[in-house]
C-alpha cells in the first residue's frame, strides 16, 4: 500500500503536465490532418527520449524509487512543460499563418476606398463585408474541430467569389492587378509600371507583400 502511494503520488505530479500536452498534441494534429502545415518544435523529440528513458528504467523496476532516482523525473515534468508551450505557440503562429494563404483578399475598408460605390458594388461590398467579419473571427481562437477549418475555407472560397463582383475604377493594369489580389493572388508580370504608379500615388505600398507558392500551387 506505501508504494502505491508513493507510484501514485508521482502519477498525480505527472497528470496536468500530461493532460497540457496532450491538448497541444491533438491541437497540432487537427491542423496537419487538415494540410495546415505545423513544423515539429525541437523540444518535442526531446522529451520524447526522455519519457522513453523513463519507462525504460521503470519497466525493468516498477517501483517509485525508480522514478524518483536522480534528476530525471523532474526533468521530464520539465520537459514536458516547454513541450507543450513550444507546440501551442507553434499552433497558434501556424492556425494565424494560414488566414494568410487561405485567402489574400484586401480588409473591407481597404476595398472600399478603392471602387466606386455604385448600386452593383455596394451590395457586394455588404456581403463582402459580412463575410470577413466572420472570416476574422474565426481565428480570434483556435478551431475546436475540423468543422471548424471546414467553416473557414468555405468563407475563404465565399470571400474570393463575392470579390469577383467588384468593378474597380481604375485603369485596365491596376483593375487586373487588384482582381487578381482579391481572388488569389497577383502574378509577378501584373505588377507593371503603371501598377506601380498607382500604388505609389495611393500610398499602397505597404499593403501588399510578395510571397512564393508551395509546390502544390497553394501559398
Amino acid at each position: 500500500m506505501e508504494e502505491t502511494g508513493l507510484l501514485e503520488d508521482l502519477r498525480s505530479d505527472l497528470a496536468p503536465p500530461a493532460a497540457e500536452f496532450s491538448r497541444a498534441l491533438d491541437n497540432r494534429r487537427l491542423l496537419m490532418g487538415s494540410g495546415i502545415e505545423t513544423p515539429e518544435p525541437p523540444s518535442l523529440a526531446t522529451v520524447r527520449k526522455r519519457a522513453a528513458s523513463t519507462l525504460e528504467r521503470f519497466t525493468a523496476n516498477e517501483k517509485a524509487a525508480t522514478l524518483k532516482k536522480g534528476s530525471g523525473w523532474a526533468n521530464l515534468i520539465k520537459e514536458i512543460k516547454t513541450a507543450s508551450t513550444d507546440l501551442g505557440a507553434g499552433v497558434v503562429r501556424s492556425w494565424k499563418e494560414y488566414r494568410q494563404s487561405v485567402f489574400t483578399g484586401e480588409a473591407p475598408s481597404v476595398v472600399k476606398g478603392r471602387i466606386a460605390m455604385t448600386p452593383a458594388n455596394t451590395a457586394a461590398f455588404k456581403t463582402y463585408e459580412q463575410l470577413h467579419q466572420a472570416f476574422r473571427a474565426e481565428f480570434d481562437n483556435l478551431p475546436a474541430d475540423k468543422a471548424a477549418i471546414d467553416r473557414v475555407k468555405a468563407l475563404a472560397a465565399r470571400l474570393t467569389e463575392t470579390a469577383k463582383g467588384f468593378d474597380f475604377d481604375v485603369p485596365a493594369d491596376v483593375k487586373r492587378f487588384l482582381e487578381a489580389i482579391q481572388t488569389g493572388g497577383a502574378k509577378l508580370d501584373l505588377l507593371t509600371d503603371v501598377v506601380l504608379k498607382w500604388l505609389e500615388e495611393n500610398n499602397a505600398f505597404d499593403t501588399y507583400r510578395i510571397v512564393p507558392r508551395s509546390a502544390d500551387g497553394s501559398r
